[in-house]
C-alpha cells in the first residue's frame, strides 16, 4: 500500500462520486463543496484568497483523474504520481517543503472536472494543477485556470491544444501530441506500406479527431483511407464498427481507442479473422491494462510507438535508470504490475514536476514555477527512451516530440527503427502544408485593366527581399507601359506558396534551397513543371549568433536555437543544413530581433539568420559575450550552398579585423509560375524580364541595394528550367563565352584567398552549357 497516502481512494460525497488522493486527512469541507452545482461558465477571476505562493512547509498540487467511469484504467497514473511524491517527501521534500498532492476522481466527465478544479483552487488553495487527465476535461478548465494565472502543468493528454502559449500561457502538455504521434505512424507507413489501404476506428471527440488529423496530414493523401468508424465512450462495444472496417478491404487498421475499447477492438478483430497491420495509440499500449485482457495471442504483432521503457525493457537494455524505477515500484507500488506502462507514465511526469520545483529554488511562486516549466532544455528523465529529451520554452509548451516504433511480440513490446521526430520542421509552415496539399494551381487571366502591372512577392518589412523589390519598382516603373508592384511577404516559403496559389502574383524572390527542400521532402509532386526561374539574384549569408563558449556549428547539437518564422527562408536553410550535417538542435520559430534578448538571458543557445549581409539589427549588437559562429563548407553542403565570409567591415562589433568568419550562403532567385507562351501572364512576366536585364547596370549603382552587385544572370540552377523569355534574352545579349566574366563582374567571386574560385565558376559554366544543350521541352501546366 502507498505509505503516507490514503490506501483507498475515498468517496468524498455519495451524490457526486468524487474521490481524492492526498497526503493528509480529508478536509471535512470537501464533501459539502463537492455537492455544489458549478456550471461550465466563463472564467471568474479569484480574489486574494488564492494561493499564489507555496507555504513555508508544503507545496499543494492539485489533480483530477478518472478513478472510476469509462477511463478508470488511467487511475494508475494518479496512484503512481502520488507514490512518487510520497518518495520525495520521505527523502526530505523539495527545498524543505513537503508535497501535498490532492487528486480527485472526476470520472472523465468535463463538468465534474470543472467542479473539482474550482474546489482545488478556491478551497484547497493548490499552487498549481498537474497531470490532470483527458482532453475534454482539461479543455473545460483551461480558460478558468489561465484567467486566474494558475499553472496547468504537464496535462496528461496528447492533444495539440496544450501547446498554445500565446493564447494560454499557463497551460503546458507533457507527452508527444496525438498529432505528432500520428505523424510518426504516417512516416512508418509511407516507408513500409506504399500500397496499403487504411481503416480507422476512433473515439468521437477531440481526442480521436486529433489523431485522425495528424495521420491524414502526415500521409498527405499518399495512402488511401478507405473507411472510418467512430464510437462514443458510452457505447457498450465496438463490434459493428470493427466489422464495417473489415468489410472495407483495408489491410492497415489505425485503432484510436482508450484502453477499455482497445481491448474490445483487438478481441473483435480476432473473432472476425481480420489480421491487418494493427496500429494502436500509446494511450492503450499497456500490457496489463490492454494486451493481457485482450488476449496475448490476439495482440501478437500489434504496432505502436513509445518514448519510455515498458516493463522490464530497461533491464534488458542495461539502463541504469531501471534500477531506480524498479526499487521505486517495489517499495511504493507493489500492487501495480511492472508491465502497466501507465505507472511508468505517472513516474515520468512526476519526475519532470519535481525537476521544475527544484529548479525554482526558494521562489515557489506561480510565476516562477511557470517560468522554469517553460525553460527546460535537454532534460533527461529515467525510463525515457535513449535519444529522447524534454525541451520547452516560452514559445514551446510541447515538452516531448520524439518517439520510436515498437511491436508487441512474445508478450512484450520490442522497439525497432530510429527515434523519429513527430514534428517535421517543414510541417510547421502553413505555406509548405498548402503546397503539399495543393500541388497544382490554376490562374485566371488577368483583368485587362491591369494589363501591364506585375506583382512581385518580396519579404518581410526591412528585409533584403523587400528592399530589392522597392528598387525594382523605382527603376523599372514606366507608367502604363510597366508597373512593378512589390508586395511585402513573409519570405521564401510564403513566396513559393503565393506564386503557386495566390491570384494576381506574377513572380517572387525565393531561395534555391527552398526548392531543393520541396523536392527532397516531396511537398509538391510536380513543382518542377510549375516553377521556373528568371535569374540568380544574390547570396544570403548564414549568420549564427551565439555565446563565445560555442565555437562550432556541431556544438549546437541538442541546443535550443531560434530560426525565424516558419514561412521565411531562414528556417528552411537551418533545418536543411542541420539535417545534412547530422546535427539535431531544438528549433524555435521566433524572429531574430525578438530572440536577441532571450539569447542574452540564456533562454536560448543561438540565433540563426540567413539574409544578405550586413543585417541592420545584427550590426547594432555590441555584446562582448556574443560572437558569430563559423560554418565550415562541408562537402554535404556543396549541392545547395556556396562558401562565404563575414568580416569586420560587415560587423565591427562581432568580428575582429583581419579574422573573418567563414560561413555559407544560400542563393536567392527571381522565380515565377511557368506560364504558357501566348498567355497574358506570360506576356506580363516577359515585360518584367526584359526591363530587369536592360536596367541591371543602373540597379548595380548607388543608392540601390549593394546586393544587386551579386546578380549573376548567366548562372544556371541545376535541375530547374529558366523562364523562356529570360533564356532568349541571354542568348541574344550574353553568349556563353561571356559567362565567367559576367559572373565575376556580378560579385560571384568568393572571399579573397578562397581556393575554389575558378573551379566553381568554371563548374557553373559547364553546367550552364550542358543544360543549354540538353534541356528537354517542358510540359506546360494545363
Amino acid at each position: 500500500m502507498m505509505q503516507g497516502i490514503d490506501a483507498a481512494v475515498r468517496a468524498c460525497s455519495a451524490s457526486t462520486g468524487s474521490r481524492r488522493l492526498e497526503r493528509r486527512p480529508n478536509n471535512s469541507r470537501a464533501g459539502a463543496a463537492a455537492c455544489l452545482a458549478l456550471a461550465l461558465s466563463a472564467p471568474i477571476a479569484l480574489t486574494g484568497h488564492q494561493a499564489a505562493v507555496a507555504a513555508d512547509s508544503e507545496i499543494r498540487i492539485g489533480n483530477t483523474m478518472p478513478y472510476s467511469g469509462p477511463a478508470l484504467a488511467y487511475g494508475v497514473i494518479g496512484k503512481a504520481i502520488a507514490a512518487y511524491f510520497n518518495k520525495i517527501n520521505a527523502e526530505g521534500g523539495i527545498n524543505g517543503r513537503r508535497i501535498n498532492f490532492i487528486s480527485y476522481d472526476d470520472g472523465y466527465a468535463p463538468q465534474k472536472t470543472m467542479e473539482l478544479t474550482r474546489r482545488l483552487v478556491e478551497e484547497d488553495k493548490v499552487l498549481l494543477t498537474f497531470a490532470s487527465l483527458g482532453t475534454a476535461p482539461n479543455l473545460a478548465v483551461r480558460p478558468y485556470l489561465n484567467a486566474n494565472k494558475v499553472p496547468q502543468l504537464f496535462v496528461a493528454s496528447g492533444s495539440s491544444q496544450w501547446d498554445q502559449p500565446h493564447d494560454f500561457p499557463w497551460t503546458m502538455g507533457f507527452q508527444p501530441s496525438y498529432q505528432a504521434e500520428a505523424h510518426v505512424y504516417a512516416q512508418y507507413l509511407l516507408e513500409t506500406h506504399s500500397r496499403g489501404k487504411i481503416a480507422i476506428l476512433y473515439q468521437d471527440d477531440d481526442f480521436g479527431k486529433d489523431y485522425v488529423k495528424g495521420l491524414k496530414d502526415g500521409l498527405g493523401g499518399k495512402l488511401p483511407i478507405v473507411a472510418e468508424a467512430t464510437y462514443k465512450v458510452t457505447d457498450a462495444n465496438v463490434n459493428q464498427q470493427v466489422a464495417t472496417l473489415k468489410a472495407s478491404g483495408a489491410d492497415i487498421f489505425f485503432d484510436v481507442t482508450t484502453p477499455k475499447f482497445a481491448v474490445m477492438a483487438i478481441r473483435r478483430a480476432a473473432e472476425l479473422g481480420w489480421h491487418p497491420d494493427h496500429i494502436i495509440s500509446t494511450v492503450s499500449e499497456s500490457v496489463s491494462a490492454v494486451m493481457q485482457p485482450a488476449g496475448l495471442q490476439n495482440a501478437e504483432g500489434i504496432l505502436s510507438a513509445g518514448y519510455y521503457y515498458e516493463g522490464d525493457e530497461a533491464a534488458a537494455a542495461g539502463d541504469s535508470s531501471y534500477r531506480e524505477w524498479s526499487a521505486f515500484m517495489d517499495r511504493y507500488l507493489p500492487d501495480i504490475p511492472r508491465s502497466n506502462g501507465l505507472a511508468t507514465f505517472g513516474y515520468l511526469a512526476a519526475n519532470a514536476m519535481v525537476a521544475v520545483l527544484r529548479n525554482c529554488g526558494d521562489d515557489l511562486s506561480r510565476d516562477n514555477i511557470m517560468k522554469h516549466a517553460a525553460s527546460l532544455k535537454g532534460l533527461k528523465l529515467p525510463m525515457l527512451t535513449p535519444g529522447i529529451t524534454i525541451n520547452t520554452s516560452s514559445h514551446d509548451h510541447a515538452p516531448l516530440e520524439q518517439m520510436q516504433m515498437m511491436q508487441f511480440t512474445g508478450g512484450k513490446w520490442q522497439r525497432f527503427g530510429p527515434v523519429r521526430s513527430g514534428i517535421d520542421p517543414g510541417s510547421v509552415s502553413d505555406s509548405f502544408k498548402t503546397i503539399f496539399r495543393y500541388g497544382t494551381a490554376k490562374r485566371d487571366l488577368a483583368n485587362q485593366l491591369n494589363a501591364n502591372t506585375v506583382t512581385l512577392m518580396t519579404g518581410s518589412l526591412g528585409s533584403t527581399y523587400a528592399n530589392m523589390g522597392a528598387d525594382l519598382a523605382s527603376v523599372l516603373d514606366k507608367g502604363t507601359e510597366l508597373r512593378v508592384l512589390p508586395v511585402i511577404g513573409r519570405g521564401s516559403v510564403q513566396s513559393v506558396a503565393d506564386i503557386l496559389l495566390l491570384r494576381g502574383v506574377d513572380a517572387g524572390i525565393i531561395r534555391k534551397d527552398t526548392l531543393a527542400f520541396l523536392e527532397r521532402k516531396d511537398f509538391a509532386s510536380n513543382v518542377h513543371e510549375q516553377l521556373v526561374y528568371v535569374a540568380k539574384l544574390f547570396n544570403e549569408e548564414m549568420h549564427v549568433v551565439a555565446p563565445k563558449s560555442i565555437t562550432s556549428l556541431s556544438e549546437l547539437d541538442g541546443k535550443t536555437i531560434a530560426v525565424d518564422l516558419p514561412d521565411g527562408g531562414t528556417f528552411v536553410t537551418s533545418i536543411n543544413v542541420f539535417e545534412r550535417l547530422g546535427i539535431r538542435p531544438h528549433l524555435l520559430y521566433i524572429e531574430p530581433r525578438l530572440a536577441l534578448d532571450m539569447l542574452r538571458r540564456g533562454d536560448i543557445d543561438a540565433i540563426i539568420a540567413v539574409e544578405g549581409k550586413p543585417l541592420q539589427w545584427l550590426n547594432q549588437v555590441n555584446d562582448p559575450n556574443l560572437h558569430l559562429v563559423p560554418v565550415e563548407y562541408d562537402k554535404a553542403l556543396h549541392d545547395d550552398y556556396l562558401p562565404a565570409q563575414l568580416s569586420a567591415e560587415d560587423y565591427p562589433n562581432l568580428v575582429s579585423a583581419g579574422a573573418p568568419v567563414n560561413t555559407i550562403a544560400a542563393e536567392a532567385l527571381l522565380a515565377s509560375f511557368n506560364w504558357q507562351p501566348g498567355t497574358d501572364r506570360h506576356r506580363r512576366l516577359s515585360l518584367l524580364v526584359e526591363a530587369l536585364f536592360n536596367n541591371l547596370p543602373t540597379l548595380q549603382r548607388p543608392p540601390f541595394h549593394p546586393k544587386w552587385m551579386e546578380v549573376a544572370p548567366l548562372a544556371p540552377i541545376a535541375g530547374w528550367t529558366r523562364f523562356k523569355t529570360a533564356q532568349e534574352w541571354l542568348d541574344r545579349n550574353m553568349p556563353a563565352t561571356q559567362v565567367l566574366g559576367a559572373n565575376a563582374q556580378a560579385g560571384e567571386l568568393p572571399p579573397s584567398g578562397a581556393p575554389t574560385t575558378d573551379a566553381r565558376l568554371f563548374r557553373e559554366f559547364l553546367e550552364w552549357r550542358v543544360n543549354r544543350q540538353k534541356r528537354a521541352p517542358v510540359r506546360q501546366p494545363q
